[in-house]
């Protein structure tokens, strides 16, 4: 049991208790049961958060455009869209951003984490068949920036999807 449910489940017995012997005020019961609520609703239920992987199965990435990764296993918030490829910020904080891309059939595969158009980090999937790239960074982001994996390079090139590709981000604070 959590603390703070350790800690509703006493207050609840407390003012239950106090209630019964004729001294506490509904409204009183009342209020604070609607403070428990708000701080229950603190831990995170509500941050914005997305993990989303490419499942087709080796798709050929041509130019440098976001790589929609098509299949959204996690998008509390809404702010990932599978058509475009970007994660729209929903709301301003400090966000922990990761991802993983797979080069495919021995060609290398180029790639960057973007941020409002600008390259923030790169990656780069190996000249070897499943030579891959991982990047984890957090970045201070506010409403409405856009995020992406992008493929770096103006050619085209081969991406390993099966679910070996993926791109993920998660609301740390403000």
């Amino acid at each position: 049991m959590t603390s703070v449910a350790v800690f509703v489940t006493m207050l609840v017995v407390s003012i239950s208790f106090v209630h019964a012997g004729g001294t506490c005020e509904n409204q009183i019961f009342d209020k604070m049961i609607d403070k428990i609520v708000a701080m229950q609703n603190k831990d995170g239920r509500d941050k914005p958060a997305f993990t989303v992987s490419l499942t087709t199965s080796e798709p050929t990435i041509t130019g440098k455009v976001p790589i929609k990764f098509n299949n959204v296993i996690l998008n509390r918030r809404g702010g990932y869209n599978p058509s475009t490829g970007y994660f729209t910020v929903p709301q301003t904080g400090l966000y922990h951003i990761s991802a993983t891309i797979m080069s495919r059939n021995g060609a290398t595969f180029h790639a960057s984490l973007d941020k409002n158009g600008q390259d923030i980090v790169l990656m780069y999937g190996t000249k070897i068949n499943g030579g891959n790239e991982s990047t984890n960074i957090v970045l201070e982001l506010t409403k409405g920036d856009k995020v992406c994996v992008k493929h770096y390079v103006s050619g085209s090139e081969v991406i390993h999807g099966y679910g070996y590709c993926y791109f993920s981000g998660y609301y740390i604070s403000k």
